[in-house]
C-alpha cells in the first residue's frame, strides 16, 4: 500500500468537490482546468476521467480552447494542455436563387446568405509551437490558423479558399495536418 498512490476513487472526489463543468465537444463533463506557466498565450491545463484528445474543443468559463497537446493519460486520469481561441472566424453559407429571368429567358441569380457557421479559431504571427520556447516568426503578410480537424474544417479551409478576420481577407496558401486532430493554415493576406 503507498499512502501517496492516488486511485481514480480518489480524483473522481477531487472532481465531484472542486471540478468545473466544461464542454468537450458539445458535450458536458466536470473537469480541473488550471493555468499553465505565464507565457504569450492564455494557455491551460485540463485533467479529466473522461477521454480527450489533441483537436477537442472545450468551452470553458464562456471561451473557447482548443487542445494543442498531446493527452498524458496516465493510470488515474487525462491530463492536455488547451489553447485559447483568440478569434471566431465567421463562414457565410449562400445559396444561389433565381430571382427572375431576362428579356431572352436567362436566369438571373441571386447569391443570399443562408446561415453562417462559426469557427474558433487560433491565429498568431509565430509558426505553431507548444514546447518550443523559441518560435519561428512567418513572413510579414501572413497568419498561421490554428481550428479543429473536422469535416466542416477541411471542406471550408482549403488551399485558396478565402476568408475574413480581422477586418482583412485572407487566402489559405497551406493546409498543415501532421498534427492529428488540428488543421494548421498558412494564410496570407488576399
Amino acid at each position: 500500500m503507498n499512502p501517496f498512490a492516488i486511485d481514480s476513487s480518489d480524483f473522481q472526489f477531487l472532481i465531484d468537490s472542486i471540478g468545473e463543468t466544461v464542454t468537450i465537444d458539445n458535450v458536458e463533463q466536470k473537469a480541473i482546468v488550471n493555468n499553465a506557466k505565464i507565457g504569450d498565450y492564455e494557455d491551460k491545463y485540463i485533467y479529466t476521467l473522461d477521454s480527450i484528445q489533441r483537436g477537442n474543443l472545450i468551452v470553458y468559463n464562456g471561451k473557447n480552447y482548443l487542445i494543442v497537446s498531446d493527452v498524458t493519460e496516465g493510470k488515474v486520469y487525462n491530463k492536455a494542455l488547451m489553447r485559447h481561441c483568440n478569434y471566431t472566424i465567421q463562414i457565410p453559407i449562400t445559396e444561389q436563387r433565381i430571382i427572375g429571368y431576362t428579356p431572352f429567358g436567362e436566369e438571373i441569380y441571386e447569391t443570399i446568405v443562408i446561415r453562417e457557421i462559426f469557427i474558433p479559431a487560433i491565429i498568431d504571427k509565430y509558426a505553431f509551437k507548444v514546447d518550443n520556447p523559441a518560435p519561428i516568426r512567418v513572413p510579414d503578410k501572413q497568419i498561421i490558423v490554428t481550428v479543429q480537424d473536422n469535416e466542416t474544417n477541411k471542406s471550408k479551409f482549403t488551399v485558396n479558399t478565402t476568408f475574413e478576420v480581422m477586418e482583412q481577407t485572407w487566402k489559405v496558401i497551406d493546409v498543415d495536418m501532421t498534427r492529428n486532430g488540428l488543421l494548421i493554415l498558412t494564410c496570407e493576406l488576399s
